[in-house]
């Protein structure tokens, strides 16, 4: 109701009416009576007292203006167009014990979270943080799938700006806040939230000084003036940093690490370690003094920062990474191997799965993606169990397919084909038939449709933008010509054709041999060959070789056979490796009359091609399982008794697992 027009219509009072009848002559008279009569009141004298303002906004508060107290907007807000600012009132009349409160269950999905900072401000004064319990992780939630209730919820940028209008006031007849499309949260997760503190979400326990520097913003970067430094980390971004950065879409070693390991001497001279490396095996007259030396450096570094209980986990784990492939790019390897099983510890340290986004997923994929291939190569037992990884295969929802993600993507097809070594491993022929008779195809059905809906729901950026017959081109091969213009792209597709071909050698009621799954294998081992005959980024040629020797295995043709010689011809002069063990253990598997007479040893093909981790050694032993053999399985964790960095390692103040990364913006050099 207008408060004006409620004032126009109410009557006036007697004293007001009187007020402007009395004459000037009254006037006078009354000014000349006694003060002490002006305080006499008369029994039946209506009380002309101003009621006091108890619920009036803050706004005229300020302005030392009586409020109407209307409900809304008061009237003196609307006139100056103010915002009216409400207090609140604190009486605790209506406080109810009949009913106490309780903790409302969160939904599935919701992305309200709250956080006590109380750690981080404590952790600014020194001994501040340890007086604080470790962190309890928080218990899950037992969710009901069967509900049949569907939910809205606010986002976060929708849930800030409800508070900070909460903050500033508002007025409540016009506030609206607009409810977010479904569409938004599909395949979101707890990482992306916008309330972290960028940098200091990756270390629970404390914070990291380096994941600081990547998620924040610097006014000052240092650079490198020493001219073999500057050269030496150029090869690293240009030739052994995309070879890190084969399944990364950020490229954190070859584009993003490099500007911030300059004020990182254990990082800087890990890097440089790797480009002085590079460059003895592609320039023998180089030598290995300032690969040695590097090394030999940042292993001091490194064992002195895992020896310090405050160490920066986060720049600990990156070098290990890059000093054990440091180690992976020499043929034979004159060190003990000890990073790649130190980086694999560490990575177990600071909790990065394959939910963990930025560097800490990056660095997750290399070190499970090395172990995948040794393990398809030699027949080794997978020591991270990829049920533990954190892997989303939810790929029915209709959105999977457009999300674009191609992180996610390439997280799934690891994990399937991490899976079906797994199941491999289970179902080896030296069991013999009773065991394949024993053993359920439902896994293997599970395997086969998983890579079925991988293919139908990839992201376009990882689907060829041709694919010709070798009836359609010029070039006289007869594998297909597969057009992949990333090497994202090209590493998933590898990855899932060999999965295909497992899948065949495994099938747990035919064998191998049967016209059906050697169809399979063939038609597979011919799209592999396709893609790395006609890929031409050589970052990917590395990798390469693993998947290639797969494939030429289940080659039948001549023709195929002799051609698939030619390509590892092709990548061993990228590589600067030797490939005639390989093939002559082919020859020996396609029984070619004029193969030698030996047989080569997993062991032999072991130091004499490019790989990507040769410190995982094989035993020559001719009786023993390779499959009981991966180094990984003993040394891979600071839990086990022949850990790495014997002697060295001493565990982190408030140890407990790592848990979400989260990246602001970049500064990229």
């Amino acid at each position: 109701m207008n408060l004006r027009k409620e004032a126009e219509t109410q009557p006036q009072s007697p004293s007001a009416s009187t007020r402007t009848s009395t004459p000037k002559s009254q006037a006078s008279d009354s000014q000349s009576t006694p003060r002490r009569s002006s305080r006499k009141k008369s029994s039946d004298a209506p009380d002309t007292k101003a009621r006091r303002v108890r619920t009036g906004c803050l706004t005229c508060r300020q302005r030392h203006l009586k409020c109407d107290e209307a409900v809304g907007r008061c009237l003196n807000c609307r006139k100056s167009d103010r915002i009216c600012r409400r207090g609140v009132r604190l009486n605790f009349i209506d406080t109810q014990t009949v009913a106490p409160p309780h903790i409302i269950a969160r939904p599935h999905g919701s992305k309200v979270t709250f956080r006590d900072d109380s750690r981080l401000i404590a952790s600014l004064y020194v001994g501040g943080f340890e007086i604080y319990p470790p962190v309890q992780p928080e218990s899950p939630v037992q969710e009901n799938q069967d509900s049949p209730h569907d939910f809205d919820f606010i986002g976060d940028d929708d849930l800030t700006n409800l508070f900070q209008s909460m903050a500033h006031s508002f007025d409540p007849l016009s506030f609206d806040i607009p409810h977010p499309n479904a569409t938004d949260f599909v395949g979101s997760d707890t990482w992306h939230q916008s309330h972290l503190v960028p940098g200091d979400e990756l270390l629970p326990h404390g914070t990291s000084n380096f994941a600081r520097k990547l998620a924040g913003k610097h006014e000052y970067y240092p650079f490198l003036t020493d001219p073999e430094q500057v050269s030496l980390l150029r090869t690293f971004m240009e030739e052994v940093g995309p070879r890190l950065d084969i399944m990364d879409e950020m490229n954190h070693f070859s584009q993003i690490l490099p500007g911030f390991a300059i004020s990182e001497p254990i990082l800087l001279k890990a890097f440089l370690a790797c480009g002085a490396r590079h460059l003895s095996i592609v320039d023998p007259s180089y030598g290995d003094e300032k690969a040695t030396h590097y090394y030999d450096a940042a292993t001091r570094d490194l064992l002195n920062a895992v020896h310090d209980p405050n160490r920066d986990s986060v720049l600990c784990a990156t070098a290990a990474l890059a000093l054990g492939f440091s180690e992976t790019m020499q043929s034979q390897s004159s060190h003990s191997g000890n990073h790649s099983a130190g980086s694999r510890a560490l990575i177990r340290e600071c909790g990065w799965n394959a939910k963990t986004p930025g560097l800490g997923g990056a660095c997750f994929r290399i070190s499970v993606g090395a172990e995948l291939l040794n393990c398809m190569r030699y027949n080794w037992t997978l020591s991270w169990d990829p049920n533990t990884w954190g892997i989303d295969m939810d790929m029915d929802h209709p959105q999977a397919a457009n999300g674009g993600n191609q992180d996610l993507w390439h997280h799934r097809i690891l994990y399937i084909f991490a899976r079906v070594m797994t199941f491999k491993a289970s179902s080896r022929p030296s069991h013999g038939v009773a065991r394949a008779i024993q053993l359920n195809d439902h896994e293997w059905i599970t395997h086969n449709r998983w890579c079925d809906q991988w293919a139908k729901s990839i992201p376009r950026s990882l689907v060829p933008l041709g694919h010709l017959q070798p009836w359609q081109t010029s070039s006289k091969s007869v594998f297909p010509e597969v057009w992949l213009v990333n090497r994202s792209a090209i590493v998933s597709q590898l990855f899932y054709h060999a999965t295909r071909i497992m899948l065949a050698k495994t099938h747990p009621f035919q064998s191998e041999f049967d016209e059906d799954m050697r169809k399979m294998q063939r038609s597979h081992a011919h799209e592999i060959c396709g893609i790395i005959t006609y890929t031409t980024d050589r970052s990917v040629a590395d990798i390469s070789l693993y998947f290639l020797v797969l494939a030429a295995e289940c080659l039948e043709t001549r023709e195929a056979q002799e051609e698939v010689l030619g390509i590892f011809d092709t990548i061993t002069k990228v590589t600067c490796s030797s490939a005639e063990p390989i093939k002559n253990d082919l020859k020996q598997i396609w029984s070619w009359a004029e193969a030698h007479p030996h047989m080569v040893t997993p062991a032999q093909m072991h130091n004499h091609f490019y790989e990507l981790d040769p410190s995982l050694s094989v035993s020559n032993h001719p009786d023993s399982s390779p499959s009981l053999h991966n180094p990984l399985l003993t040394r891979g964790d600071f839990s086990l008794e022949s850990h790495p960095y014997q002697g060295y390692y001493v565990p982190p103040h408030h140890h407990h697992a790592l848990n979400q990364y989260h990246y602001g913006s970049f500064d990229l050099i």
